[in-house]
Parts: structure tokens; sequence; C-alpha cells
């Protein structure tokens, strides 16, 4: 819930809020909200590896991903008040999911048309994405059924039926969304678990950031020639996470990090034509060279030994931030393995 604060401090005003119904016309809107930003910014305390979402006339839920164990998370999605009646829909849903093999998840990850990784083998590109020491055996996925009913926060009555399923032993949860209007702009307040995990994105901080090199091997050169930091395509919106000042490490995938920078423009830039959002950036190592070879890197598992943590490797923005004081303690590391 959010308040208005009176100027003396002394008085809390609650804001009113909508739920998607109300302002946007489809359910799918809300879907593909949720399916775009499941992977970190939404679920940063507990990640997921999304492989498929809802197609047209098919009996399916909207979005199913995989946690960490390689158990099913099925998401049903609602756009304004639905009732009890949301629950019988899951689950059929989740019985029906309940029986796909291995192969079949597989096969729907392949064809997932957002997924980060060109690695289409599940087990590998689980292990990666979830940074596994071994991968799972194929028999380990889909041991389990997790569901998920996002809706309104209004639905009273959505959630006591949640609740009661959840008493009697149901892996069910209820994730509400609030949607507030201030002045001309809409703010979306989601709830997943656990709750409040979330790092302050407006505080300087510390940023693993991904080259883009899984799609294209020389988006890397663009952002050292440039001086930049880039999301493309669907994964433009990425640097909104971003702010002024923060530090920058740059994730190369089959390497580690290669450099570091700290944002230096005011404000987040976009190319259309490149379909690019971009910060300009002032580097704090040394850049790679398009001519040479990258020979000088932290590999990720020394990130990880740095750091004492892991970290969302399949995302673009590796989850969770650092600190200011983290990002850096570890430039300092990167800068005697770059020989600063």
């Amino acid at each position: 819930m959010l308040f208005e604060l009176s100027n003396d401090y002394n008085s809390l005003k609650p804001l009113k809020y909508l739920d998607i119904g109300e302002i946007c016309k489809k359910e799918k809107d809300l879907e593909d909200l949720l399916a775009k930003h499941l992977q970190g910014t939404l679920f940063e305390g507990n990640r997921l590896l999304p492989f498929h979402q809802e197609r047209n006339r098919q009996k399916e839920a909207d979005i199913y991903a995989l946690n960490q164990e390689g158990d099913l998370v099925i998401f049903e999605l609602k756009r304004g008040v639905a009732g009890a009646g949301a629950l019988e829909q899951l689950f059929r849903y989740t019985q029906l999911a309940g029986e796909w093999s291995y192969e079949e998840i597989e096969q729907k990850f392949a064809k997932y048309p957002t997924r980060q990784q060109t690695e289409t083998d599940l087990q590998k590109a689980h292990k990666e994405a979830f940074d596994l020491s071994v991968a799972l055996k194929k028999e380990e996925f889909n041991r389990h059924q997790h569901m998920k009913i996002v809706g309104s926060a209004v639905d009273e009555e959505l959630m006591r039926a949640v609740e009661f399923w959840k008493q009697k032993g149901l892996w069910v949860d209820f994730l509400p969304y609030r949607v507030y209007r201030i002045g001309e702009k809409q703010y979306f307040e989601f709830f997943a678990k656990p709750y409040d995990m979330h790092a302050n994105p407006a505080k300087r901080k510390g940023v693993l950031f991904d080259t883009n090199r899984s799609w294209n091997e020389d988006s890397i050169w663009e952002m050292m020639e440039k001086k930049r930091v880039s999301a493309y395509g669907v994964r433009m919106q990425e640097v909104d996470r971003l702010s002024h000042n923060d530090i920058i490490f740059y994730s190369h995938p089959g390497y580690g990090i290669v450099a570091a920078a700290k944002i230096s423009g005011m404000h987040v830039s976009e190319d259309t034509k490149n379909e690019e959002r971009y910060w300009n950036v002032e580097f704090l190592t040394p850049v790679p060279e398009r001519s040479k070879e990258i020979n000088k890197f932290m590999p990720f598992d020394q990130v990880k030994k740095v750091m004492g943590r892991k970290f969302w490797w399949a995302a673009t923005v590796k989850v969770p931030y650092l600190t200011y004081e983290e990002a850096e303690h570890l430039l300092d590391e990167l800068k005697k393995v770059l020989q600063v």
C-alpha cells in the first residue's frame, strides 16, 4: 500500500489503487508483462526459468516456469476480479502439466521465443541458469507442481479461496498486484514472495550486465567502442534498471567479467533503428579491443568466490545487485586480474 505523507510528517493518507482491468483491455497484456520480467525483476528473491506461455484456443495456464529444483511453477493471471472460480481452471491445467515428460518440457523450452539462452538442451540451460554444480537428471524435472494465482489486491474472494486450499496442503499461492495512477504516470506494485527482497534501484549500486554475446557477437564491441552499456530488442528495457553513477561489470558469456565502467550519463537513451537502449559510461578498467582476443578476464567462479554469493546468470541484469561498497571491492579485485 502506498500512502501520501503530509508535509509535517504527522499523517498518512492511503492512495486509491486500480487493477489492470481498469487500464488495459486484454488479459494478455498482464501475461506478457509478467513473462517478460519473470527472470529477475519481479522474482529477484526466488528465481524462475520461464519456458512456455499460453497459446490461443489451448487448455493451458498463462505462464509455465521451472524453479531451481526442476519443479513446475504454473501461473494463472487475472486482469480484474475473478473470484474463487479461477482456481478450478488452475487445478485442471496443473493436472495436465503434471503429466509432462522431460522431453515435452524441453520441446516447449526450445520454442520459447523470449528465452535468453541459445542452449536448447534443457538440462544444460537449467544448470547454467541456476548456477548448479551438477545438472539435474531428467527424472528430477517436474516431480512437483506449484500453483500461483496473480490477481488484483481487491479480489478478497479469490484470496480466501487460495488460503483455504493452502491450509488443506495444496501448493498454491496468491500473488496480488496493485496499479496506482499518480499524475500522468502509472505504477505497478507486485508482491512476489519472499516479500520486500528487492534492492532499491534508485541507490548507487553495482550491476553485473550481460554483453548479449549469446545473440550477437558484435554487441560487446559496439558497447566498448561507443562507451555504452546497452540492451537490445525485447530486452531493451533492462537498462532502465540502471542509474547514474552505477558501476557496471560487463559479463561476457564463456569468459567472465571483462571490463567495468561507471554510468556517466544522466538519462537513458534509445536508438530505435537498432532496437537499442543505452547509458553512456566512463570506463574504470582497460577496454577490450575488437582486433585482439579477450585474454584477460575474471571467470564467473572467481566472481562468486570474491563476492561470496551466487548470481542469476541467465538474466541480462545478474541479480542480486551489489551495494556500492561491494561494487568497489569487486572493482579492486578485477583490476588485479586485469593487471591495472
